[in-house]
């Protein structure tokens, strides 16, 4: 069994850090590997490229971060509290087109190297990863792409992803909410990143407060719930997606990887 990861906000793994750039691993989980990025306003990202094996994602925090998507190079702005789902073998890049800073999340689920490929590029080293220049054929459209278009489930919660290798859900709570049981997942990961107010989660033998910025993750088999002690928002992601959506949807009839702990 893994062991749970707390991250304060500012507090990951440095892989650069300059005036105009700075990204922090905040996983590398074999499911899930994610980086927390500041780009200066006009920053150049990643040229066009695919990857065979995994799905891209842009969570924008702050800013606005402009996608490149397909063949045509056709740029997408994305703003605060868009998500972008990239599937494998659509062309793609990015780059921060606005002229304010930009602040988001990269998550590669599952994670194919990503991590080691960025501490690689700090390191000055050559790494073979999944990702290539767009091929010459058998790309994917650029309309395979998503870019927003969350699903409100509930009054606290939008799903933002439910595709099998990863879900994702933007939920709020309210000091005093009810917790969670006590529960862990046998096959998938369970993330969280708070976005606004703070949290309390209980992670294996841990109890943490979680303030703007943190990340929180329970590897399969690790015991986690969480609770409120102020009004708060925070993403929730599951790799793989394990049936998440459908819980958020009907938990009364869905299959979900969730066993309550005593």
């Amino acid at each position: 069994m893994s062991e749970p990861v707390v991250i304060p906000a500012g507090a990951g793994e440095v892989v650069g850090d300059s005036p105009d750039r700075r990204v922090e691993i905040l996983s590398d989980h074999e499911s899930l590997h994610a980086t927390w990025s500041r780009f200066a306003a006009g920053r150049d990202g990643a040229d066009l490229h695919v990857h065979r094996r995994h799905t891209d994602l842009f969570y924008v925090l702050e800013g606005e971060l402009t996608v490149r998507l397909g063949v045509e190079d056709e740029a997408v702005a994305a703003p605060a509290g868009t998500l972008v789902r990239v599937p494998p073998l659509v062309v793609h890049g990015f780059r921060n087109g606005s002229d304010e800073e930009v602040r988001y999340l990269n998550l590669h689920a599952p994670g194919r190297g990503f991590a080691d490929f960025m501490r690689a590029l700090r390191d000055g080293r050559s790494l073979v990863y999944d990702q290539e220049p767009p091929p010459a054929e058998d790309v994917r459209p650029a309309s395979d792409a998503a870019v927003g278009g969350a699903e409100r489930v509930g009054e606290r919660a939008a799903l933002l992803a439910d595709v099998d290798e990863i879900a994702i859900a933007e939920v709020s709570g309210e000091r005093g909410d009810a917790a969670p049981q006590r529960h862990l997942h046998r096959r998938h990961t369970e993330s969280f990143y708070v976005l606004e107010g703070e949290m309390t989660f209980a992670v294996g033998d841990r109890e943490v407060r979680a303030q703007a910025g943190a990340w929180v993750q329970a590897p399969p088999g690790v015991p986690h719930t969480f609770s409120f002690t102020a009004p708060v928002r925070f993403l929730t992601l599951h790799t793989p997606g394990s049936g998440f959506g459908a819980f958020l949807r009907d938990p009364a009839t869905a299959e979900f990887d969730e066993e309550p702990v005593a």
